[in-house]
């Protein structure tokens, strides 16, 4: 085992990687809100009628939002940096949430969250990118998984406060959780100024001086292993570069590229496939057709969004090591079974009286995002941006984004009307895309743990000039510069 793989991260690397995730609060803070906010009866009283119709506009419309912001990401993350479209996204996320929670009739409310959406979508492409650029290889997992836990994280404390309000008198009882999406963009905007470049896109534009000195502070320290590090990265993409210059129709016109976009539009895809958000978001509609009343919905509101977190702390302990392809099929397999026993059992016991039955389909929902949190949840965040060259990676990664998204808009639009029309059977389409996301990974997505990503270019046949980085190290510590300058070229 290299010394590198060994090599516990530092400390400043922690910092960046847990600082950036605060901007990944705002996506599970907004889906969390809207799920508690639309219960609230002072809510529901204000915004009367509040029909099925609307509730679905309210909810998906911040996905219209997420489309545009994702797109925008695509372009700003390659020529602002990653630093300065996390900081756009964070003043934008301040301007929505002020317009929430300030709304006086419904077309505010969703102007609202369509400007919210806009602002998540940037930071839901543009975060996992940089945590996944400043990671080391052998824990980029671990780091670029940060994201995900703080998407969940804010999820759970939305619906605490969702609870906390409920008790609450007036309007207090929901302007104040969409006020409270406010609080993670001000963080960021105040501490965005202490945030390095990624050192990767500080080589693609040619600041090559800025980028060491950055890796270095990543790393902890200056030795031979950190010097190839640079080399791999700097050797790798001056010659991208100078092969050609991507732009967006080389998504499909390379073959290694299409088959990129490809694996990412299908993570993406089955994320949204496997059912997580309709629960998410629709929750508490679940509750009450299971009889739940009063705060009680809103609690189990609460303890629900407490489970995904902690199966994810689970999940970033062990995904560079269990790899990403094993974890998503296994995966896949379990929310199958489960959605069938959630669906059987709501069939069951969702009209009668038997509280055991009903309490026992509350468990399997919770038991949902748990296995959920344990594959998916992390590894479509991480995945994504890692299989991605440095010429495509933000533009590749905002297409599958867009995908996620869209499907997410379409669910969110026609889950209340499907639950109204054919309930608990709803469901079922939920086992089938699950199943077969299990079986698509199985048999075509490639593993890419422990790698660099200059290293995973060799995957999909891509010409890599430094592929063995112990080599590298060797010849550094022997300063041998000029054996360095030849030996990194691989044919």
């Amino acid at each position: 085992m290299s010394p590198s793989n060994t090599r516990s991260i530092n400390g400043y690397t922690w910092a960046c990687g847990l600082f950036a995730a605060v901007g990944s609060l705002l996506y599970g803070i907004d889906s969390g809100i809207v799920s508690t906010v639309i219960a609230q009866q002072e809510f529901l009283d204000y915004f009367d009628p509040f029909t099925p119709s609307i509730k679905g506009a309210v909810v998906s419309t911040f996905g219209a939002g997420t489309v545009f912001g994702v797109f925008f990401a695509g372009w700003g993350a390659d020529y602002l940096g990653r630093k300065k479209t996390i900081a756009i996204g964070a003043v934008i996320a301040l301007v929505a949430g002020i317009i929430q929670a300030a709304s006086v009739h419904i077309g505010m409310l969703i102007a609202g969250r369509i400007v919210g959406g806009f602002a998540v979508g940037i930071m839901n492409m543009t975060i996992p990118i940089y945590n996944s650029e400043i990671a080391p290889s052998h824990k980029r997992g671990l780091i670029a998984g940060l994201h995900a836990q703080f998407v969940g994280f804010g999820f759970a404390l939305a619906n605490w406060i969702g609870f906390g309000c409920s008790y609450s008198m007036g309007q207090f009882q929901w302007r104040f959780p969409l006020a409270f999406q406010c609080l993670p963009a001000l963080i960021v905007l105040f501490g965005i100024f202490w945030l390095p470049y990624s050192p990767r896109w500080l080589l693609e534009k040619e600041r090559d001086d800025e980028a060491l000195s950055v890796i270095k502070r990543l790393r902890g320290q200056d030795d031979a292993s950190v010097r190839a590090e640079f080399h791999q990265m700097r050797e790798q993409l001056r010659f991208e570069k100078n092969q050609y210059v991507a732009g967006w129709a080389d998504l499909i016109n390379r073959p290694s590229n299409r088959k990129r976009v490809l694996l990412a539009v299908l993570v993406q895809a089955f994320t949204q496939l496997s059912g997580i958000n309709v629960i998410n978001y629709y929750q508490t509609d679940l509750y009450k057709g299971l009889g739940m009343q009063g705060h009680t919905v809103t609690m189990l509101a609460g303890i629900y969004g407490l489970v995904g977190p902690l199966a994810n702390l689970v999940c970033l302990y062990y995904v560079d090591t269990w790899g990403r392809k094993k974890t998503l099929w296994i995966t896949g397999i379990a929310m199958t079974v489960d959605m069938a026993l959630v669906m059987g059992l709501s069939g069951g016991f969702g009209d009668s009286n038997n509280m055991v039955g009903k309490g026992a389909t509350i468990a399997f929902i919770f038991c949902f995002t748990l296995i959920y949190s344990l594959g998916y949840n992390s590894i479509h965040y991480i995945y994504v941006p890692e299989i991605m060259s440095m010429a495509i990676r933000a533009k590749g990664s905002s297409v599958s984004i867009v995908c996620n998204v869209l499907i997410n808009i379409v669910f969110n639009q026609v889950s209340p009307i499907a639950f109204d029309n054919v309930g608990y059977k709803y469901y079922a389409l939920f086992i089938c895309t699950n199943i077969v996301g299990a079986i698509t990974v199985f048999f075509y997505f490639p593993e890419t743990k422990g790698k660099t990503l200059e290293e995973i270019g060799e995957i999909f046949g891509d010409d890599v000039v430094v592929a063995d980085l112990q080599q590298v190290r060797e010849k550094i510590e022997a300063n041998d510069v000029e054996m360095v300058e030849h030996a990194e070229e691989r044919r």
